[in-house]
């Protein structure tokens, strides 16, 4: 629902470009079909109902979708990205709880890349 809305939302206001959606769904959200809609069947569907619906103005473009979560902080790294700004956390609060299983594949995924969480530092 979410990818719909936003191409239908893009094409109302970029009506005569061509636009990339960006997902950043991963294989670890897609395994054991956790997430069904994190598959790459899944993706590769919606990203050609979207370009059908759109005239092939508007694309899912989903860098991540066959990667496992340690190779998405792995590039973030490469990149610089300033993890300390971001958290998986699913309890909410001032700063993740560190202890649900997305604060820690989170943090299993940092400790494969030989790096902390850094937003479970104090």
């Amino acid at each position: 629902l979410m990818l719909s809305a936003v191409a239908s939302l893009a094409m109302s206001i970029y009506e005569n470009d061509d636009i990339s959606i960006f997902i950043g769904a991963h294989a670890d959200d897609a395994a054991g079909n956790a997430y069904a809609d994190c598959s790459e069947a899944f993706i590769q569907a919606m990203g050609q109902a979207i370009s059908i619906g759109t005239y092939n103005q508007c694309h899912i473009v989903a860098p991540f979708a066959a990667c496992s979560k340690a190779g998405v902080v792995k590039r973030g790294l490469e990149l610089h990205t300033p993890y300390e700004l971001t958290w998986s956390c699913y309890e909410g609060g001032d700063k993740p709880c560190g202890t649900c299983g997305t604060c820690i594949d989170r943090a299993r995924a940092f400790a494969t890349n030989g790096v902390k969480d850094p937003a479970l530092e104090d």
